[in-house]
């Protein structure tokens, strides 16, 4: 897809342009693929969370045609943590105007979940707390166990290309 995320003290920013493969009308992204954009920019603040979790829901506002060929910026962040339940929002910009934004509830889950996909897990999320610890009960982001260091641009290898 293109999508180049970065982690940005406890917010997740990245870059995305849209081409024909992701179009739905004529010129204009599809809308599956902007919610996918949004998708994954909130969930790798799971790894500024240190938490594994879940999109259990997730809302999108298109404001405006989201055109092909436009550069475009996309930001996530936190805004409360309610027990198991991550509320996240994100927006997707273009030249600092708002085109479409989102709103989403993840829930934290243990990292047995994942392996029901039959793949190997990151190597890194074997650092991760159960999500049911009671020391997961706060609601401002704490850095992950993986330090990200300035210089660093973007996460380490993984899962947080699309």
């Amino acid at each position: 897809m293109g999508l180049r995320l970065h982690v940005d003290g406890d917010r997740v920013r990245g870059d995305i342009t849209f081409d024909r493969r992701h179009e739905g009308a004529p010129g204009i992204a599809h809308g599956g693929a902007i919610a996918t954009v949004l998708d994954d920019t909130l969930g790798l603040l799971l790894v500024v969370l240190g938490t594994p979790a879940v999109t259990a829901n997730l809302s999108i506002n298109y404001k405006a045609p989201v055109l092909l060929r436009q550069p475009l910026h996309v930001i996530g962040w936190c805004t409360e943590r309610r027990g198991r339940k991550l509320f996240f929002q994100a927006r997707l910009e273009s030249e600092g105007t708002t085109i479409a934004d989102a709103t989403a509830l993840f829930l934290a889950v243990d990292t047995s979940h994942f392996h029901q996909g039959g793949q190997q897990l990151p190597p890194e999320w074997a650092d991760w707390s159960p999500a049911t610890a009671p020391d997961r009960q706060q609601t401002t982001a704490r850095p992950h166990p993986i330090s990200f260091s300035p210089r660093r641009t973007e996460p380490p290898r993984g899962w947080w290309r699309v």
